[in-house]
């Protein structure tokens, strides 16, 4: 009886640690990742902040929210987005960050940014794109 409740135990530690681990991962808006999927700048613009800094194949900068905009249209249509697949997804309460590879019909990117909680709203402060 002692191996049973030990074993119940166990199972609801698990779980709680899963539901932790799915809640950090699925507290991303889905629009955002699905904006980088369909390679459309005007959703992605969407959780942009006033300033932005973009590095995009070693061009560095900080922009801001309609420049930013605008690289990421030209990028998509210099790169048309095939899939956006994320690796790995982390932070804590109020920040988050996400890698993940940006298949393109000329080529792979990786891709990572980086987002901060504004009035309850996740909105990227960084964003990497590089080539694979």
């Amino acid at each position: 009886m002692r191996i049973i409740k030990y074993i119940f135990i166990g199972i609801l530690i698990l779980g709680n640690c899963s539901n932790t681990i799915s809640q950090n991962r699925n507290d991303l808006p889905g629009d955002l990742i699905l904006a980088f999927k369909q390679g459309n700048s005007i959703s992605l613009s969407n959780f942009f902040g006033d300033r932005v800094a973009l590095s995009i194949q070693d061009k560095e900068s900080s922009y801001s929210k309609s420049q930013a905009k605008q690289i990421m249209s030209k990028f998509f249509n210099d790169f048309p987005p095939v899939n956006f697949i994320r690796k790995h997804t982390g932070g804590k309460t109020g920040a988050r960050y996400v890698t993940g590879d940006l298949q393109t019909k000329k080529g792979k990117f990786r891709v990572s940014f980086l987002l901060k909680e504004q009035n309850g709203k996740f909105i990227i402060h960084q964003l990497n794109i590089e080539k694979d």
